[in-house]
């Protein structure tokens, strides 16, 4: 079961009791505002710009701080972040926020990222499409003195920090979860994202090296492309039961792949072992129904809420993207959240 300090992770404060529904924006307000204490008295520069006025207050009074999330696509995951975002944000003097799709394309997110930086944004959060592909935008950011956050998807190139869910030991966890209620052997399958970025190889890597280590009898025997997409995993899932009739267990790397194949073994009158990744609302109810085994439940609210006070201390405290000698990165704590302990996740932790 989930323990008090657990309970507490999802908040993101250690010691603090659940607060009921409704009560998340009293939480986060202390928590914004410990935060921008921390950084208020950085050199007063923002986007690469001298501000005059006082050290300690580096974004003049009458100054408007832009910020910009730059969506992978509209998805459960990114709207629940920039929600997170937004309540940060919202109790922020003079500051304007910008929710922007990508389009699940690079080239889409690469013309975004430019139209920020000529906007003369402060910040720039973004989930990118490819990791490399907009490396050279991020550069581009940097170059203009403007901090990019990524959010669960890193870049290869350097930037100011990166917000992640702990998808590789994650993933491990899931596989150990998965491999017990297999009892130690049987065949299973993942239903993966495409290639070319980071988050699919730090998801699969984990569940692979997982039952390796702990579970060398159960066998992948398919490891397929499903492209995020429910009704992409029911149809490839469906393909790998053809050749693998005696599959007993799917992993989905996120939690709509999972829930594709949930479908198909409801379709089908099969038993399967089924877990999903990220922890969105509709797993965690298929959980509580009994179809779906488990997941990795992370609260991406405060995933949000993190990185948005990081931004607002950054830009307030006027720290450039060159004043980072190397890219900062936070891990966020997780649950693995099966029919035991899937009630102790309140609802307003639910996204």
């Amino acid at each position: 079961m989930v323990g008090k300090n657990e309970h507490s992770a999802f908040l993101g404060t250690a010691g603090l009791a659940p607060s009921p529904a409704g009560s998340r924006r009293d939480v986060l307000k202390g928590l914004t505002m410990g935060a921008l204490a921390a950084g208020a008295a950085v050199a007063p520069v923002v986007g690469g710009v001298v501000l005059a006025g006082s050290s300690t207050s580096a974004l003049a009074a009458d100054k408007t701080l832009k910020m910009a999330f730059i969506q992978f696509q509209p998805h459960t995951v990114s709207t629940a972040w920039a929600k997170g975002i937004q309540e940060v944000l919202s109790i922020q003097p003079n500051t304007e926020f910008q929710l922007l799709d990508g389009q699940a394309k690079a080239d889409v997110q690469i013309s975004l990222m430019d139209t920020v930086i000529n906007d003369g944004v402060g910040v720039i959060f973004v989930q990118p499409v490819d990791s490399v592909g907009l490396a050279p935008s991020i550069k581009k950011a940097a170059k203009a003195g403007i901090p990019v956050i990524t959010l669960n998807i890193d870049s290869t190139a350097q930037h100011a920090a990166h917000v992640e869910m702990n998808h590789y030991y994650g993933a491990i966890e899931i596989a150990k979860a998965m491999g017990a209620m297999l009892g130690g052997k049987g065949k299973v399958a993942i239903l993966n994202a495409p290639p070319g970025i980071i988050i699919r190889d730090q998801r699969t890597n984990g569940f692979v090296d997982g039952m390796k280590k702990n579970f060398p009898d159960i066998k992948i025997v398919a490891d397929q492309v499903a492209d995020w997409d429910r009704k992409k995993a029911q149809d490839v899932l469906t393909t790998i039961l053809t050749a693998n009739p005696d599959l007993a267990g799917v992993y989905g790397v996120n939690d709509s792949m999972a829930l594709g194949a949930m479908d198909v073994a409801k379709s089908k009158g099969l038993k399967l072992v089924i877990f999903g990744n990220d922890g969105e609302k509709d797993a965690l109810e298929a959980i509580e129904a009994g179809d779906l085994s488990g997941t990795q439940y992370t609260d991406v609210f405060q995933q949000g809420r993190f990185a948005a006070a990081s931004a607002t201390v950054l830009a307030t405290g006027g720290v450039p993207a060159n004043a980072f000698a190397t890219q900062g990165h936070l891990l966020m704590p997780y649950v693995i959240a099966t029919k035991a302990n899937v009630g102790t996740i309140q609802a307003y932790q639910r996204w």
